[in-house]
């Protein structure tokens, strides 16, 4: 009887799911891998926003709903020496319209990976973040939560384990991390601390990303607090063989009494080579 119930006890175990380190464990091994593949892609995105109403609002305090149709080119680049993962986006059309010449694609740009190429992709970013809805961000590309994930940033979080979930048929341990370093991440536009939260369902046996969700919070006394969120499910590519940025979602501020939603769907992923010559931003 002894011996069964050691034997049991012994299957159980087995079937644990691995802590929180563990987990992490084999997520920096598969983000290290992984960061150099996505760096070298393009893709198109095709982001629809909205800016209306909350449920609480009144006709008379938030009258009008707004939508926007962006259509762009996206790129996540890793930067050299472990300083950060980029990621880059040049519009091309905004509700059906094209956009003025931005000049050469993604692509012809990042080749090279001159210091003015590099600076001349952050002016079509920075262009881009004036087209979205509610206050101007960089912020709503799917590299967000990779950098956040990304090993040279674990001593910043504290990390959980929140249970296990099936996703597409892949079983996945939910990675639950809090931000407790400052200065944070994200800033405010003024400066500040503004903590953020990410959940990563992380496939349990290889370390796979499969979804991520980081919340931003601005916390401020006297400020109505509020979490901008970026979700990104990654999927696979066939032709390319590994797991992509697919979809996004995020909600972002609006003003009292409205709602900020979006979603970017992302295709045509196609591959450029760099000659290695990227650098980081300066100060970095």
């Amino acid at each position: 009887m002894l011996r069964l119930a050691a034997a049991l006890l012994a299957t159980l175990a087995a079937f644990q799911p691995p802590g929180a380190e563990a987990v992490r464990d084999r997520l920096d091994a598969y983000l290290l891998a992984y960061e150099p593949q996505l760096s070298t892609l393009v893709a198109e995105e095709l982001l629809i926003q909205r800016d209306g109403p909350s449920r609480d609002a009144s006709v008379t305090a938030a009258p009008d709903t707004k939508n926007r149709r962006i259509v762009s080119e996206v790129a996540f680049i890793s930067l050299p020496g472990g300083t950060g993962w980029l990621g880059f986006r040049r519009a091309v059309k905004l509700n059906g319209r094209d956009l003025p010449d931005a000049g050469p694609s993604l692509g012809v740009l990042l080749t090279d990976g001159d210091q003015d190429d590099m600076d001349q992709a952050r002016l079509l970013l920075a262009e881009s973040a004036r087209l979205n809805l509610g206050l101007p961000r960089t912020t709503n590309l799917p590299n967000l939560p990779l950098e956040f994930l990304h090993p040279r940033n674990r001593r910043r979080f504290a990390a959980r384990v929140d249970g296990t979930e099936k996703i597409r048929g892949l079983e996945t341990t939910r990675l639950v991390l809090d931000e407790t370093s400052s200065p944070t991440m994200i800033q405010r536009p003024e400066g500040g601390d503004m903590n953020s939260s990410i959940m990563a369902w992380v496939e349990t046996t290889t370390g796979r990303l499969i979804r991520a969700q980081v919340k931003t919070r601005d916390a401020r006394i006297g400020v109505l607090p509020f979490d901008a969120l970026v979700w990104v499910d990654f999927k696979p590519d066939e032709k390319l063989g590994l797991l992509v940025p697919a979809e996004m979602k995020e909600e972002f501020y609006a003003g009292r009494f409205r709602e900020g939603t979006g979603n970017a769907k992302y295709s045509n992923y196609r591959r450029f080579q760099t000659t290695g010559r990227i650098v980081p931003p300066p100060g970095q």
